[in-house]
């Protein structure tokens, strides 16, 4: 190509030279206008350049394209596609509506190298992009991902833009979608480890990913969705065929959950390692089984304050709001036992029941303990979805085991204090507004007011209430009460 430009050139120059001594001051060629010639003429030869691959046979192409689809970056297609030749933004090969046995493929861009379109049999692909894909994973097609030296990637970038993944189970159904907004992969030789770079959406949650393999030693992933504070750094170690083991690193809002585990068959068996929320101590253990989703958990806190559970940006909260409980393929059973010493606190101890199974969410059999007065138990518990907005409805049954120490508590007069030995209501809780409707209250089984339910919606806003607020309308509704 330098050659043709250089011969160009000169042919200008003896051309217009030529013309310009014969006529002398009769013809006058000026400088810029031979640049400008020169300049129309290079690029008028770059682009006839650029469109010899239009001359190649284009079933010769076609195959040749495919093949080398197949080589070197493992996308085999079917037969039935568009294919095409394009000079912009840079020359490709634009194959629509393409399928392979992972994938619909509505754009797939072959770019290829620019250095000799005249020999055909020379042509190089650099770079491929796929464009409104629509994957169709299931679990043991993400297995290349955790094998060795023998599934690198392609050494050449692929890039994937606006597309989705379709995890399923063995049933095919689908159990959960990602939407990319943009991903690569590539196998980097100079540091021998495949690379996988992600940015999309995961239950309509904005989040980036980033997967390493450092073949035959280790492999790292690490998820960031700034929505929900959340950063996961995962560290792989392959110890034999059937067995790994890991690290695994949470950081979300204040807290920091620092995980070992065993993989063995799919199988997690994990425990914490020196995790804390907030600035209270955390232990855990439990086993967690991928396909289907099923977690056991346990799960033991201390020197934790628990009305923290109650407040808007808790992490059970956050995690309830953000809809990733709301999956009917998703199966969990936790137990959450918590104790504090905290002096300002209404409870002692919980414990916090988490049940989901098909997509219901419970949190019957909960306890809530204060060692002095008595227990609150959660029973017929339901978390739903209406019109966007999310409610827990539930019954709650209070026991008081010392009447005279409740009272204590909550400073009453003596003269307003009435024997109160059980107390059940219904509350309705809307996550959104973060206010809560008592409904149904029942003291020793017998109906309230209507005036004792008007003053108990002085605890609608969860925002505004707190200790001494609380003490005032406690009192208010125990002097009404009759008794």
């Amino acid at each position: 190509m330098k050659q043709i430009v250089k011969n160009f050139n000169n042919l200008i120059k003896k051309t217009i030279f030529k013309v310009e001594n014969k006529t002398n001051d009769k013809f006058h060629v000026s400088k810029f206008s031979k640049y400008l010639i020169s300049v129309i003429v290079v690029l008028f030869i770059y682009i006839f350049y650029l469109s010899i691959p239009l001359l190649y046979d284009k079933n010769w192409i076609q195959n040749k394209i495919v093949t080398k689809l197949g080589n070197e970056f493992n996308i085999n297609l079917d037969n039935s596609f568009n294919f095409s030749y394009r000079i912009l933004p840079k020359p490709h090969y634009l194959i629509r509506d393409s399928k392979t046995s992972l994938a619909e493929i509505k754009t797939l861009n072959v770019f290829i190298s620019q250095n000799n379109f005249f020999n055909k049999d020379s042509i190089r692909i650099n770079e491929v992009v796929i464009e409104e894909a629509n994957f169709s994973l299931l679990s043991n097609d993400l297995k290349p991902l955790y094998k060795d030296s023998e599934n690198k990637f392609s050494k050449k970038k692929i890039k994937i833009n606006d597309s989705n993944v379709f995890f399923k189970n063995n049933l095919n159904e689908v159990i959960s979608i990602i939407k990319i907004s943009n991903a690569f992969l590539l196998f980097d030789e100079k540091n021998l480890f495949n690379l996988f770079d992600l940015k999309g959406e995961i239950f309509n949650i904005p989040f980036k990913l980033k997967y390493e393999n450092v073949l035959n030693l280790r492999k790292q992933i690490e998820i960031n969705a700034p929505d929900l504070k959340l950063k996961v750094i995962n560290d792989f170690f392959k110890k034999d065929e059937n067995l790994s083991s890991g690290i695994s690193n949470i950081s979300i809002l204040s807290s920091s959950i620092n995980t070992k585990f065993n993989i063995k068959d799919q199988i997690a068996i994990f425990q914490s390692d020196g995790s804390r929320i907030y600035n209270s101590k955390i232990d855990y253990n439990g086993q967690l089984a991928i396909n289907p989703f099923d977690l056991n958990l346990k799960i033991n806190l201390y020197d934790y304050k628990i009305s923290n559970l109650f407040t808007p940006n808790s992490i059970i909260n956050e995690f309830i709001k953000s809809g990733l409980l709301f999956n009917e393929n998703i199966s969990v059973q936790t137990l959450v036992n918590i104790k504090s010493t905290k002096k300002d606190e209404i409870f002692n101890e919980a414990k916090l029941e988490l049940r989901i199974l098909n997509g219901k969410i419970s949190f019957d059999k909960s306890v809530f303990i204060n060692n002095n007065i008595g227990l609150m138990e959660i029973s017929n518990s339901d978390l739903f979805l209406d019109n966007d907005k999310l409610f827990l409805s539930s019954n709650l049954s209070i026991d008081i085991k010392d009447i005279d120490k409740l009272y204590s508590f909550l400073n009453t007069s003596k003269n307003s204090r009435k024997n109160i030995r059980n107390i059940k209501l219904n509350i309705i809780y809307d996550f959104l507004s973060n206010q809560i409707e008592l409904k149904n209250i029942k003291i020793n089984d017998n109906d309230v007011s209507s005036q004792f339910n008007n003053i108990a919606e002085g605890f609608i806003d969860i925002n505004s209430n707190n200790l001494t607020k609380s003490r005032k309308l406690l009192n208010e509704l125990i002097n009404l009460y009759d008794g």
